[in-house]
């Protein structure tokens, strides 16, 4: 077969809707190809987060110029536009046409009064421009207000012959929405998520004021690290379930921004809780916006890396706008940025919406669909993971360079004592033993995933259908 071609096998015992909705799913993943990249983590944490050694209005200035870059993906957001699935956010219906036009009416809105604004600042008084600011800051929320809802979520089914299976109600299942999503869609998708993986699911309102607003509140977000309303709230629930004696494991699913308020939640919960708390956390994003995600080690090396939260994975549409500006360029261009979790991208699809775009295709109600995104054998990236070992080692020299202590009022010259190699650099340790030897990457674990399809390397799919993965880490 073809690495670009695959063919999906129709289950013809399923209802006629349902039939309809798998043919056109079908037609949507016929031809995606899966890069794989290893989680970027290294067992002596010798990579950064940006925000730990950049200023934040440098980071805001780089992420502003990134997304310019991306626009052109911005005709993108709605293909594929076709559906028959109700639970789809471009179903044709009342609902799904009333958030259409809202949310192009806030575009529409919000684009003018960004091409005002610095109009009006340098003509207006400035007690006239803030008074006109908030006049349009008023606007917008009026005009969002029918997408808004409670901040919690939970999940419901139609299907009266529907069960959670009583051996998951130890476990808690926590979403939180991307941009663009109001009520009415976070609905669907918790919806959705809980037919796919049989088990009740809580989502968490990350609230939405267009477009144009969504994607300034993450500029905000990423590079000030800012806690808003939804990272609080988010940050709240999810520790909660974490400290319930009753609960042995809690799985956060979330979804463009949601990413972003997911690695913000993750920083704080491994301050404020230990490890082996931690350890109950599963996390998974689609299409992230996030910058970074950390993952502190619990053993050091050389024992074999385990880390507070064992698993972490991240799936992305390659084409989709706000992944190609979060996950996409944070872990293939900051080759020394730390963004831990198992890296899937869709080569060549397109789409941000978490049910049509993401769920349908790549995790589909049939469990036992043939041929898709599951079934594709992965192409593992070995490029990224031997650059992103060698910028990490020089940033590690360099770090060590600026530490040393001063001689004689002046500051140690430091040579480099070692050799690199293409995954690892060796240093003078400065210890009795002498020198020590730096891994940056696992190449072990990235060479072990050669040959294999998504659904043997994906922790996710093995809760398809109420199923439950071993718990190793």
């Amino acid at each position: 077969m073809p690495d670009a071609i695959c063919y999906g096998i129709a289950n013809p015992s399923r209802a006629p809707d349902q039939q309809e909705h798998f043919s056109i799913l079908t037609s949507n993943v016929l031809y995606w190809k899966i890069r794989y990249f290893r989680s970027q983590m290294d067992k002596h944490t010798g990579t950064f987060t940006r925000a730990s050694r950049q200023s934040p209005l440098r980071l805001l200035v780089r992420d502003a110029g990134v997304l310019v870059r991306m626009l052109p993906y911005l005709p993108l957001l709605v293909i594929p536009f076709r559906t028959s699935n109700k639970q789809a956010e471009l179903y044709m219906n009342m609902g799904g046409l009333l958030d259409i036009v809202l949310q192009s009416w806030l575009f529409f809105v919000e684009i003018v009064l960004l091409f005002l604004a610095p109009i009006a600042m340098a003509i207006l008084p400035g007690g006239v421009f803030f008074l006109t600011s908030s006049l349009a800051c008023v606007l917008v929320y009026v005009a969002s207000y029918p997408m808004q809802g409670s901040r919690i979520v939970y999940s419901k089914t139609n299907n009266a012959t529907i069960a959670f299976p009583v051996e998951h109600k130890h476990e808690r299942w926590l979403f939180i929405n991307g941009c663009i999503t109001g009520h009415r869609g976070l609905q669907l998708n918790v919806n959705q998520l809980a037919k796919t993986f049989g088990r009740p699911v809580t989502g968490i309102h990350n609230q939405t004021y267009g477009l144009v607003a969504d994607l300034l509140e993450c500029l905000v977000q990423r590079c000030f690290a800012i806690n808003t309303m939804d990272v609080r709230v988010a940050y709240d629930y999810t520790k909660a379930c974490l400290l319930d004696s009753t609960v042995d494991k809690v799985i956060l699913i979330v979804h463009s921004q949601g990413g972003i308020i997911a690695s913000l939640v993750l920083d704080s919960l491994y301050a404020d809780l230990p490890c082996a708390i931690m350890s109950k956390l599963e996390v998974y994003t689609f299409g992230s916006a996030a910058s970074h995600f950390n993952d502190p080690h619990l053993v050091q090396p050389p024992a074999t890396p385990k880390y507070c939260v064992p698993h972490i994975e991240h799936y992305i549409n390659e084409l989709d706008l706000v992944p190609r500006w979060g996950v996409l360029y944070n872990v293939c261009q900051v080759l020394d940025n730390r963004y831990c979790g198992n890296v899937f991208v869709r080569i060549g699809a397109t789409g941000p919406l978490f049910n049509q775009h993401y769920m349908d295709p790549m995790f589909p109600l049939d469990a036992a669909f043939l041929g898709g995104f599951l079934d594709q054998i992965v192409d593992v990236d070995d490029g990224l993971r031997i650059c992103g070992g060698t910028e990490t080692a020089g940033q590690v020299e360099k770090s060590r360079r600026k530490s040393a202590e001063p001689k004689n009022g002046t500051s140690k010259n430091l040579e480099r004592t070692g050799v690199e190699t293409e995954n690892s650099v060796i240093m003078d340790g400065g210890t009795p033993s002498g020198a020590v030897l730096i891994n940056f990457a696992e190449p072990n674990a990235a060479q072990d995933a050669r040959g294999k399809t998504v659904r043997q390397i994906s922790r996710l799919c093995k809760y398809l259908d109420g199923g439950s993965p071993s718990n190793v880490f």
